[in-house]
């Protein structure tokens, strides 16, 4: 899509994001998985929880009020504004591209602590629109892990490629007396891209928010893990820990660190 970029979705969606994307996720049923995996790899300490894409502080928030360590990266501006909003210094974040993700430093810390997770929530990874901005980013999440800590990923299952997406799609999405939104969507199933407008239309104007994703097969996921040396421990169909099945919409996959890389 021309003229998208990393700050792209977090700066068109901000001002509706926490009205439009509330129940995306059970937020209480992450909490508690989230906070039982990073305690479970934190030996006793305060877990270091880093979230990519942290946002207007939706999980970080709970995660925070559960007793960890959250720190974030967010390559929108106007996101982390509404988070400073909420909370002005507890949550150390960093406005950038978690293309090359680095560990957010608390005031008066000389050196940034590893994290004992990171958690890449609601398809955020296939925000990342190029195949390699994906690979730089598994790396250097491996980069940033304490040996046995975890890389939590949550994402959409997509389609088989012997039964592609439609390449055009519009539908939509709500409708009030006020206003409608209206979804329109292109997907191109042989590069594993979508992209699309909401196109939100009021008595007083129109508003366009744009996305696009590069989407991966779990299959996929798996293996791009591997190459930062990320091996796959659980996945599940919900927080809830639900059995993934072949026809399971959404999972969770759970990756544990050998070791230490470099991106």
């Amino acid at each position: 899509m021309r003229g998208y970029g990393p700050a792209s979705y977090g700066d068109a969606f901000a001002d509706v994001y926490d009205e439009w994307y509330a129940d995306v996720t059970d937020v209480e049923a992450c909490t508690r998985r989230v906070t039982a995996l990073a305690r479970d790899r934190s030996s006793g300490r305060t877990p270091v929880v880093l979230e990519l894409g942290i946002g207007t502080g939706r999980l970080a928030l709970p995660l925070r009020a559960a007793g960890l360590d959250v720190r974030g990266i967010d390559a929108s501006a106007a996101m982390v504004e509404l988070l400073r909003a909420k909370v002005t210094d507890d949550i150390p974040v960093i406005i950038g591209d978690f293309a090359s993700p680095s560990m957010p430093r608390r005031v008066g810390e000389v050196v940034a602590p590893g994290a004992d997770l990171v958690l890449c929530a609601y398809n955020t990874l296939f925000n990342l629109t190029g195949e390699d901005d994906q690979r730089r980013c598994v790396a250097g999440v491996a980069s940033l892990l304490h040996p046995g800590g975890a890389f939590v990923v949550e994402a959409f299952v997509p389609p088989e490629a012997t039964d592609p997406p439609s390449d055009d799609v519009v539908h939509v999405r709500s409708l009030h007396s006020d206003a409608v939104v209206l979804s329109a969507a292109v997907v191109h199933p042989g590069e594993h891209r979508m992209e699309g407008q909401f196109i939100e239309i009021r008595a007083d104007g129109i508003r366009l928010r744009p996305w696009s994703l590069r989407y991966r097969s779990p299959v996929e996921l798996d293996a791009l893990a591997a190459t930062a040396d990320l091996v796959l421990e659980h996945r599940w169909a919900t927080w809830d820990v639900d059995p993934f099945t072949s026809s399971s919409p959404t999972h969770i996959s759970v990756y544990r660190s050998s070791g230490r890389v470099e991106a």
